[in-house]
């Protein structure tokens, strides 16, 4: 189910960050791996830490926590990014590994984050409505990857380069309209734009943070097109960030599934959808079914079984397992004991006290 080497490989990856009510525990402890010409899909429910966990891979998660505890006003979330608020170990700021293409990036001074970022990984950021410069044209604003990254590129082969990008996402008349701003266009131009931007510099990873999520079904349908032709035929590795299991299943090979800043449960894609293990992914899955989903449970009867209750606050994580509260196969140690990481079968990872026991209900 793999394909080609590790491009990018986290473990241990925390990224916290204060706020009034206590520390958020935004990323808690994961471990992912991103292979060559693979698209992973990130999957969970809003404000479970994909966001969080994406910006922390490309070392922009500290400084943008840094920059909304100072624009707070107040004075004691800034200091506990100098001082900590629980010790050594449970502070504000990211910690772990992330390795891309051999390098760890965890550390590295900016000036070097800036030389890898939209060079060589790139960020589809998640919201339309602010992710482009409504003072610059978009023709300009897609030159501006090459122009960070080459200083000696020619404003003529600049501009055929936009043009070409732009064609590549299918951007109607883009000969015409590159030199408009970003008013004019629709929220799915506005987001094949932003494709185009991620590509420009022909990265080895691009990441998608929820790139369907303000769109309409036809415009969705698009988009997915042009990711999945960015996946085959440029081969770019792709990291599939979404709260949409049906956008997942259409394009991701792997399934990596977060609840409460953590993967509880991650494996190949045919795997994940066909017999999931988790209880917390089973309920993902049966929530909504689309027509891809129940095309990879095929043979399965399909059931409506949603999730009860709410995902707990991420400055008040239960202990143990964070998803006892809202699971109908917890038992003690679930309550005081937070599962170990287990592959329970080839690339097929699991953090759940109980899956042995609810695969055999099933």
């Amino acid at each position: 189910m793999t394909k080609g080497d590790p491009v990018l490989v986290v473990e241990n990856l925390k990224a916290y960050y204060p706020s009034k009510e206590g520390l958020v525990r935004a990323v808690d402890d994961v471990s992912l791996v991103v292979r060559e010409g693979e698209c992973v899909g990130l999957l969970g429910e809003s404000g479970s830490g994909k966001s969080s966990m994406a910006l922390a891979m490309l070392g922009l998660f500290e400084r943008i926590a840094k920059f909304t505890a100072a624009t707070s006003n107040d004075p004691d979330l800034m200091k506990a990014f100098a001082k900590g608020i629980k010790g050594e170990t449970d502070r504000p700021g990211v910690q772990g590994s992330v390795i891309f293409r051999g390098q760890q990036i965890i550390g590295l001074p900016q000036e070097e984050l800036v030389k890898i970022r939209g060079k060589q990984i790139s960020l589809i950021p998640q919201g339309l409505g602010h992710a482009l410069n409504p003072q610059h044209s978009i023709g300009h604003q897609t030159a501006e990857v090459l122009e960070i990254h080459d200083d000696n590129v020619r404003l003529v082969e600049m501009k055929r380069k936009v043009l070409e990008y732009l064609g590549i996402v299918q951007l109607a008349d883009a000969d015409i309209r590159f030199v408009m701003d970003p008013g004019t266009f629709s929220g799915g131009e506005s987001q094949r734009i932003l494709i185009a931007m991620a590509l420009i510099a022909g990265p080895y990873m691009v990441i998608a943070d929820e790139p369907t999520s303000a769109l309409d079904v036809t415009m969705q349908r698009q988009i997915l097109n042009v990711l999945r032709m960015i996946k085959e035929e440029f081969g770019v590795s792709l990291l599939l960030i979404s709260h949409d299991a049906g956008v997942v299943a259409e394009l991701a090979d792997i399934v990596a599934v977060m609840y409460c800043g953590k993967i509880v449960e991650s494996g190949p894609a045919v795997q994940m959808f066909h017999n999931p293990k988790h209880p917390y992914t089973m309920g993902l899955m049966s929530s909504f079914p689309t027509i891809a989903m129940m095309q990879m449970r095929a043979g399965k009867r399909p059931r409506l079984r949603g999730i009860p209750g709410n995902p707990p606050d991420l400055t008040d994580v239960p202990p143990g397992c964070p998803f006892h509260p809202r699971c109908v196969y917890t038992k003690e140690i679930c309550k005081t004991e937070v599962p170990e990481r287990e592959e329970i079968e080839t690339d097929h990872w699991i953090q759940c006290h109980c899956w042995q026991e609810i695969s055999e209900e099933e």
